[in-house]
């Protein structure tokens, strides 16, 4: 049980970090003040009206008036992603250091671990006796 929820959880990490670590875009099509498309990665599908223009009345005059604004806008939206993750460093190690990891995994590290013995004493079944081997020798002792 603990096994799968430990690979489970693993999992769900990953994740994270992958959509943390990743940018991406989405492109939103607005026509006449309703958002008519919106997509993912690649730029809008429009509605085919980019060249009319909208009626718009003003507040002075009665009458209406045309102006040229179009009606559509397209509104791009760059959600950038955590590049820290993606950078390593660069670690050089001298041969003397070399020679003293040497020296302290095999004096502290690998001294301590354990060691699983097999015995097979645990499972020796002895025989079974069927005479008193003392009296059969006649070995007494005083």
């Amino acid at each position: 049980m603990v096994a799968i929820f430990h690979k489970i959880v693993s999992f769900f990490l990953a994740l994270i970090v992958l959509f943390t670590s990743f940018s991406f875009t989405v492109n939103k099509h607005i026509c006449g003040g309703e958002i008519v498309n919106t997509t993912l990665f690649v730029s809008a599908d429009t509605c085919g009206m980019d060249m009319k223009v909208c009626e718009n009345k003003s507040d002075k005059d009665i009458e209406t008036t045309i102006q040229k604004e179009p009606c559509c806008q397209d509104v791009v939206k760059v959600i950038q992603g955590n590049e820290n993750n993606q950078q390593a460093q660069q670690v050089t190690i001298d041969f003397p250091q070399v020679i003293f990891l040497q020296a302290f995994v095999s004096t502290f590290v690998l001294k301590f671990q354990e060691t699983k013995t097999v015995s097979n004493v645990r499972y020796y079944s002895p025989p079974s006796l069927n005479v008193d081997i003392l009296t059969f020798f006649q070995v007494f002792r005083i």
